[in-house]
């Protein structure tokens, strides 16, 4: 005689909680949903924000004492975090931030069901998360981008892991903007045209194009260095016990492909500035040219001056560096322009214009500082002067990243996102930006070196060293601030409204709308909205 009979209830629902957990597991690892995969992206470049800018200020600490170096316990413990710092806010925080926004967003925006090469996306997900996680455990068991005082075989082991997980980086980056690419080329709904296309997927197309282009030239740079590294035929010397390897791959945090990662930040600027007006973009056109003419002076790669002598005194170098001031300046004017010209009325700013507005005059800093740069007399090239105007270019593209992650939150989770800490962020961000980025260059003009201050640098090196520290842990609390936000919002199972702000573009809608409509103008629903106002029933939106 067979018997049966149902589990204990206990062990029913552990049952059940392991089934779930491993369809999740599931769905993370096989989905083809471009918000599943944007969620890969964003989370882990949220967490690792958080952590980077944290690690911010410990460097920032250590430069109060550069004689004692306590805190990471040596020159080369220092000399590590500090690439680590760079390498991490720029390859796996600022970057990943923006192109998972854009796999969740820009596909709605274009009027697409779905991403270009979906499994590739998610491959790249996936890929950015194992190489995030091999450099952080590589540069924590003593690799590095290159040494100061000379370095043990486990070092020197731990330094080409080092850069292979830095390479699966940069190439999950060129999948996922690949993707990203070809969906705003490709996937774009009957109507919308390249001119047609919103000025956030417009960012992301200028600026992906400006990685796929030159982050193969630092796939080549670490190739190179990693045979110098393993003893084959030397090409630039013996790295070890030097800044070699970091000197091959600094044009990344250098003006002008520095600038690259900011990008989408004024595409998030731009979506943002006519939905809070309530108005059209004024002359969309132009805007679409100024966020190109960007991208063209991002490009970097170039410059090097490792190939073939310092490149950073030719014309063309500076005028690149002066040029970059142009497009930035104008676009801030634009969206300016729009906003004077739109419906909404004058009064407080709305939270996400505060994110926005600052992340341009973040990224108009940076070109402003990039331009003192480049001037001859000023010197600052090799000073902390490189430093300010990566952090300056830095901070714009987090304070547009988190901009969008308020902003699209609905899109991409499904849930809002507090709207008081959206202003808290964005104050913490843009004022520690600013006090970070500016401090560094002003150091600079003292002639502070960049990688360890001097050991009697000054008393105005003193101050701004102290004004960095200040910035650093602004920045810090913005960090967790959005961390903070990020799982509330998890928590909260109540779902938002599809269309809060008003918005003036497809992803703020369904597809059987935009499929039904055709698309006329950059902002449809604007367009379908009036209509609508206006007592027409025709089917043009």
């Amino acid at each position: 005689m067979t018997m049966t009979e149902s589990p204990p209830q206990g062990a029913a629902e552990a049952n059940d909680g392991a089934a779930n957990a491993a369809k999740g597991l599931y769905l993370w690892l096989s989905t083809s949903d471009n918000k599943v995969i944007a969620r890969i992206w964003l989370t882990t470049a949220s967490l690792l924000m958080a952590a980077g800018l944290a690690l911010g200020v410990a460097v920032s600490a250590e430069r109060l004492d550069p004689d004692n170096v306590g805190i990471f316990g040596g020159v080369n413990a220092y000399f590590q975090m500090w690439g680590l710092y760079r390498f991490g806010m720029v390859l796996l925080v600022a970057i990943p931030l923006l192109l998972g926004l854009a796999i969740a967003v820009v596909p709605g925006q274009v009027g697409s069901r779905e991403i270009a090469f979906p499994r590739a996306a998610l491959a790249a997900a996936w890929g950015y998360v194992l190489g995030a996680g091999i450099v952080v455990a590589a540069v924590l068991a003593g690799g590095g981008w290159g040494a100061i005082d000379g370095v043990t075989t486990g070092e020197a082991d731990a330094m080409a892991l080092t850069l292979t997980g830095t390479g699966l980086v940069m190439l999950s980056i060129i999948i996922g903007s690949i993707c990203v690419l070809t969906t705003v080329i490709s996937l774009r709904t009957p109507g919308m045209n390249l001119m047609r296309v919103p000025l956030f997927a417009w960012s992301m197309l200028v600026a992906a194009t400006v990685w796929v282009l030159t982050l193969p030239v630092a796939i080549a740079n670490i190739v190179v260095i990693y045979v110098d590294l393993r003893g084959g035929p030397l090409v630039f010397g013996e790295p070890e016990g030097s800044t070699m390897i970091y000197d091959q791959l600094a044009w990344l945090f250098e003006q002008p492909q520095i600038y690259s990662i900011a990008i989408p930040a004024l595409g998030v600027f731009g979506s943002v500035v006519p939905v809070v007006a309530k108005g059209r973009q004024v002359s969309h056109p132009a805007m679409m040219a100024l966020l190109g003419l960007a991208g063209v002076l991002s490009v970097g790669g170039w410059s090097q001056p490792i190939l073939d002598g310092d490149h950073r005194d030719l014309l063309v170098y500076v005028a690149f560096g002066l040029a970059a001031v142009l497009p930035a300046l104008a676009y801030l004017g634009g969206n300016a322009a729009t906003l004077k010209a739109g419906e909404a009325p004058v009064g407080v700013p709305p939270m996400h214009l505060v994110g926005a507005l600052g992340a341009g005059l973040l990224f108009l800093a940076a070109t402003a500082a990039g331009a003192a740069r480049v001037v001859d007399p000023f010197d600052l090239i090799g000073t902390t002067a490189d430093t300010g105007v990566m952090n300056l270019a830095l901070a714009a593209a987090l304070l547009g990243g988190v901009t969008g992650l308020f902003f699209w939150s609905p899109v991409v989770w499904g849930r809002l996102l507090p709207s008081g800490s959206m202003t808290l962020v964005a104050l913490l961000l843009l004022g520690g930006g600013l006090l970070v980025g500016l401090s560094d260059v002003v150091a600079g003009f003292a002639d502070a070196p960049d990688v360890m201050l001097a050991e009697e640098g000054g008393q105005l090196i003193d101050v701004m060293v102290l004004v960095s520290l200040a910035g650093a842990a602004l920045m810090a609390l913005g960090g967790l601030g959005l961390l903070s936000s990020l799982v509330g919002a998890v928590r909260n199972e109540t779902s938002a409204v599809t269309d809060p702000w008003g918005g003036q573009t497809l992803e703020w809608t369904t597809s059987e709308v935009w499929e039904a409509n055709k698309v006329t103008s950059e902002a449809p629903l604007l367009d379908l909205a009036r209509l609508s106002s206006e007592g027409d029933d025709g089917g043009e939106a």
